[in-house]
Parts: structure tokens; C-alpha cells; sequence
């Protein structure tokens, strides 16, 4: 459900509305409603709080969707997540109280809009759904509709911003220009690894090294943990989903496309009013009198081009088109689709005057059958009740953890399920569970390491937490020279190496410069490479490097190359010669366009970029830090 909402509702704002619209439901922050001493707010902006519960179900989110993404290779720590999520949820408040200062305003017909597409679902807005969620939010809908205002007022503020993001065509033309120049280059390699062979290293000069570098011979401080784990897996095999709430939900089901079900329609409206000839007993007589000419075989098209009173449908004889549930006030509605296809109404009286309505045709979505939907019931009945006892067992491992801090049996006893233990690992590396970082830096707390406690519940994923106590613990300590000699002398060797392969470039790139032609400086055994012509993305050529620095020199004067030193990725040392330079005359109106757009577009993200820090700058921010451990 969330999903079909968050694909409608991109960026950042989108994971906004979600939070506002989401049941708050956050395990993961409970212990800050629990008196802990803590801060309880997430952020304060000029005075307005940014609730717990509002960041912690951001960062629930936030973190379901990279899980999603990326499975358990998370590209950010929890941490930088947390950070992320609170910046935005900052940026929201701030961009909200801004856009409002600068005059920005969503009317009603845009609100409207917006409500419609958050909340339609298989194509028809659901009116039950939205009134659903504003409740379950705890709010009324004028308060929902107000939160929604706001958020789509920052988003009027932002398209203003990026929409306004100016580049010239001459800028975008010469750009252009700079992204096809071509340049021809040439270079000279110096191979680290030949000099080392005349390199001599001394005892003393290794001992020294040693003695000067200890924390970098240190063999790292580690752990053994056992541990106690749970996951929704463990938990699906005992799930048993009973018959009758699948029926029930196929009924819901069958309920919600019958509701679908459209109507084509004709009427003929005759409106009511304060004269005589309006009054409701006059209309009335003529409505009767109508029905009567119908009912004895008259056109229903001729009689509402002659003598209807809706300015939208009368001309098209009646014609309303198809007709949904929601579309037409209660009266038409229930009259409507009530009726047999090809029935005429009886008089029908709304707010508009008084009608006779012709059904002319149905249409209902096409419902599958129980068999055909029944493993996706099953599947989202299993999903709640999993989660649920999911949730339930977190709670419990994480209260007899702390109930019972010198042992984990308490914990095997909720959860039925016998510890486990890890390897040796260290704060930074570790494997299997190990390699889950929050699982590594909780072994490292204080509480476990040196209190011998069971550790609070860790969240692993989402999905997936552990409680681990220690079991044994290795001090960092220093390593024997004997142990390190040879990577001390290897070391020594590569810097030496290095030194004289940079002295010998740097002489040979001064010569060059005084005007010695370059093949005149090579020492013996060397030649020039190269000799190509390059663009900026043809990195396969040569040395990433030497690309990369080639097209940072400046150009070639008086016949003279421009000379650079480089350190390659592969570890030697090039002198690069630039020696020509080629701009295109002629540029093809894509490669204009494409650059444009481009640098466009990064102008648009910089200017919005620099508005959130200047409102921020202005702003009075206090930021609970404690939420990101």
C-alpha cells in the first residue's frame, strides 16, 4: 500500500508524506518514550518540534528501502542513514516555514488533485482509504489536508527555484565545446620498481621505522561473542492463516470492484426555483409529464435536447457519460445504480432540481477468482502476523536481556532457540554476523566489554535482531620486529624507490621546459609513449591518471609542450607532454543540448542547495545528536 504511494511521491518529499501518513509504529525508538532522560525530540526549528516518533518511522523507511535495494551490503553506516533522515526532516520544516514567508500558496482545486492521486487505488480515488489513514493518524481531515498543503507548498517553493536555473547558449556552446575538445599527449615512465633494486635499506633504518610507527604494527583489539538472533524467517514456518479470514478478504475484495462498477447515463434535469413557474409542485408536473411522453415510446434524446436544463449534457441529449461511485451526489447515485440497464428512473429530487435518469450500459472490472487471489491474501495475512510477532519477540528478547543481564538464558527461553558463536573479529572487520557493524560496535561497548553485560537488542535489519554478551576478549598489542621486518623493509624500498623515479621525472620535466626536446632526456632503456589524441572519456587509452591530468594542464605555448608529473594508478611515475590542443568548430546541436541539460540541471540542484542553507543559516536548529548512535 505505502509503495503505491511512495511511486507516486518521488524524492525526499515523498518519504515525508509517507512518514505523515504512516501508522506511527517505531520498536526501534521506544526506549526514548520510556523516560530514558533523554532529549524527546528529534530536532527543534525556530521553536517548532520535529517529533521522535516522526523520525523514527522516516528512518524505519528509509532503511526498508536500501535493504531493499542493496539486501545487506548497505552502502551508508546506520549512522550516515540516521543523519540523512534527520537532515531532511529538518530541510522539510525549514523549506515549509520559507515557502510560506515567500508567499507561496496551493489552492483548493490543486489540494484536490494531489489528495486524488496519493489516494487512488486500482485506478478510482478511495475515499474509505484516505479517511482510513487520517484517522489512524489520529487527525481530522482538515488537519490532514492542512499537513499536505504545506508539503506541497515546498514543492511549489523548489520548482520556482530549479524551474529558474539559467544557461546561456553561448555558456552552454562553449561547454559543449570543452567537452569534445580533443588532445594529443605523450609521456615518459618511470619505473618505481627498477629503482629498487640499487636500494639499500639498513638495519638501523628499519629498527627506526619501527620504533616510529608502533600503531601501525599493533595486531587489533578483538572479541568472541555469543549470541542470540531472530528473524521474521524463523518466525513464517509456525504461521497458520485460517480459512475464514480469506474469505472475509476476498468479500472486502469483491466489495471493493463492485464499487468500481461505472454507469452510462443520460438525464434530463429541470431546475427548481423561488418563481411560480419553479416553485417544486410546478417542476414536478412537468417532470411527470415527461416521464409520461417517455414512458409511452418518446426519444429521451430529443425530449432532453428540448427541455433539460444541464448546460453539460443537454445538447448531447442527456449524455453524462460513464458514471462512477463518488462522481454524482447521493440521490443520482444510489438512483442510478439501483437501476436495470435500460431503465428510466422515476422523478429523482437532489440540490440541482429534479431529474429522470436512463441507464444505458454497465461496466464492472474484471474480478478474480477466490483460487486466483487466494495466495496473495494468504501471503499478507502471514506478512501482518509475522510482523506483529516479529515485533513482540524484539520486545520481549530486549526487556529479559536487560532483566537478566548476566546471562542470556532468559533470552533463549523467549526466542527457543540456542546462542551461537562468532569467530575472533575487531571493531572493524568480522564475519558472518560480524560483518553487520552495528553488531560489531555494540560487542565494543562499554556495557559488554568491560560491565560482562548482555548487550540491548541490535537491530541487524529490519527484519533480523540479535542480543550477544562476551565470551572472550584480545588487548590490542604490538607486534615483534621480527614479525613486520620484511613489510618495514619493503616500505622503506618502495618510498626510496619512489623518491628517485619523482627526482629523475622532475629533472627530465625541467629540461623539457628549458627546451630540451624530449627524446633527448630519455635515460637508457626508455622511450615515449603515447603519441594519441584523447577525449575527457577516453580513459581505456592510457593511465586514468595521465587522462585525467592531461586535461588539466594548461595549453601548449610557442611550440612547446606543457610538461606535468603524474603518479599513475599503477604505481610508476609519468612525465605527460601536452602538445596540441584541438576545440571543434563545428558542435551538433545534441551534444549542445545534451551538455546543457546536464549543467543545467546541476546549477538547479547548486541554487536550491544554496537556499536551504541560507534559510538554515537563519534558523534557530537544535538537533538531538543522540539520535544517531
Amino acid at each position: 500500500m505505502l509503495q503505491a504511494i511512495n511511486d507516486r511521491i518521488k524524492g525526499w518529499l515523498g518519504a515525508l508524506v509517507i512518514v505523515l501518513i504512516t501508522i506511527p509504529f517505531a520498536f526501534w525508538g521506544v526506549e526514548s518514550y520510556l523516560g530514558s532522560g533523554g532529549q524527546q525530540f528529534a530536532a527543534i526549528v525556530d521553536g517548532e518540534e520535529i517529533p521522535m516518533f516522526q523520525f523514527d518511522d522516516a528512518y524505519s523507511n528509509q532503511l526498508a528501502r536500501l535493504n531493499q535495494q542493496f539486501g545487506s551490503n548497505l552502502p551508508l553506516s546506520n549512522e550516515q542513514i540516521k543523519t540523512l533522515v534527520l537532515d531532511q526532516l529538518v530541510n522539510a520544516v525549514v523549506l515549509e516555514k520559507g515557502s510560506y514567508a515567500s508567499g507561496y500558496r496551493i489552492s483548493d482545486s490543486n489540494l484536490k488533485r494531489s489528495l486524488e492521486r496519493i489516494f487512488t487505488r486500482d485506478g478510482s480515488f478511495d475515499r474509505d482509504f484516505f479517511e482510513n489513514v487520517v484517522a489512524a493518524n489520529d487527525l481530522t481531515i482538515s488537519q490532514y489536508e492542512t499537513r499536505l498543503r504545506n508539503e506541497l507548498r515546498v514543492v511549489q517553493k523548489q520548482n520556482a527555484i530549479t524551474s529558474s536555473a539559467i544557461l546561456t547558449a553561448s555558456e552552454a556552446k562553449r561547454l559543449a565545446a570543452i567537452d569534445q575538445q580533443e588532445r594529443e599527449i605523450r609521456w615518459m615512465l618511470f619505473d618505481v620498481d627498477a629503482q629498487s633494486d640499487d636500494v639499500a635499506i639498513t638495519e638501523q633504518e628499519i629498527e627506526d621505522f619501527y620504533n616510529a610507527n608502533t600503531m601501525r604494527f599493533m595486531t587489533p583489539e578483538k572479541v568472541m561473542v555469543e549470541y542470540v538472533e531472530v528473524t521474521a524467517d524463523d518466525i513464517s514456518d509456525s504461521v497458520t492463516v485460517d480459512e475464514g479470514q480469506l474469505e472475509e478478504m476476498y468479500a472486502d475484495y469483491e466489495r471493493a470492484v463492485r464499487k468500481r462498477e461505472e454507469r452510462k447515463a443520460r438525464h434530463i434535469l429541470l431546475q427548481t426555483g423561488s418563481t411560480e413557474d419553479k416553485s417544486e409542485a410546478a417542476v414536478m408536473e412537468r417532470m411527470q409529464e415527461l416521464k409520461q411522453r417517455l414512458d409511452g415510446g418518446a426519444s429521451f434524446e430529443t425530449l432532453a435536447q428540448e427541455f433539460s436544463e444541464d448546460p453539460g449534457s443537454a445538447q448531447q441529449g442527456g449524455d453524462l457519460g460513464w458514471v462512477a461511485h463518488g462522481d454524482m451526489v447521493k440521490p443520482f447515485e444510489e438512483t442510478l445504480f439501483g437501476m436495470q440497464k435500460g431503465e428510466i428512473s422515476d422523478v429523482v429530487e437532489t440540490q440541482f432540481g429534479l431529474h429522470l435518469i436512463r441507464l444505458d450500459d454497465i461496466r464492472v472490472p474484471e474480478l478474480a477468482s477466490f483460487a486466483e487471489k487466494r495466495g496473495e491474501f494468504e501471503q499478507q495475512i502471514k506478512q501482518e502476523v509475522i510482523t506483529n510477532m516479529f515485533y513482540d519477540i524484539s520486545e520481549n528478547m530486549a526487556v529479559s536481556a536487560y532483566e537478566n543481564p548476566e546471562s542470556l538464558e532468559a533470552v533463549v527461553e523467549v526466542v527457543n532457540k540456542q546462542p551461537e558463536r562468532t569467530e575472533w573479529f575487531t571493531v572493524d572487520a568480522g564475519t558472518g554476523i560480524a560483518e553487520n557493524a552495528k553488531f560489531r560496535n555494540t560487542a565494543f561497548s562499554a556495557g559488554v566489554l568491560e560491565e560482562g553485560l548482555n548487550s540491548d537488542i541490535i537491530e541487524i535489519s529490519p527484519n533480523h535482531v540479535a542480543v550477544l554478551r562476551l565470551l572472550d576478549h584480545e588487548q590490542a598489542s604490538k607486534k615483534p620486529l621480527q614479525e613486520v621486518r620484511v613489510q618495514i623493509e619493503e616500505a622503506l624500498r618502495e618510498r626510496a624507490a619512489r623518491s628517485i623515479a619523482m627526482t629523475a621525472a622532475e629533472q627530465a620535466k625541467s629540461q623539457i621546459l628549458a627546451g630540451t626536446p624530449a627524446e633527448d632526456v630519455l635515460a637508457d632503456g626508455q622511450r615515449i609513449e603515447g603519441q594519441i589524441t584523447i577525449k575527457r572519456t577516453d580513459t581505456n587509452k592510457a593511465d586514468p591518471m595521465i587522462i585525467d591530468a592531461a586535461f588539466q594542464m594548461p595549453h601548449p605555448q610557442k611550440d612547446r609542450p606543457s610538461v606535468q608529473v603524474v603518479n599513475t594508478l599503477s604505481g610508476d611515475v609519468a612525465v605527460v607532454l601536452l602538445d596540441k590542443v584541438d576545440v571543434p568548430d563545428e558542435l551538433d546541436d545534441a551534444q549542445i543540448a545534451t551538455v546543457k541539460s546536464q549543467r543545467q540541471s546541476e546549477v538547479a540542484d547548486s541554487e536550491f542547495d544554496f537556499v536551504i542553507d541560507t534559510i538554515k543559516g537563519a534558523a534557530e536548529i537544535e538537533r538531538n545528536n543522540d539520535l544517531l548512535q
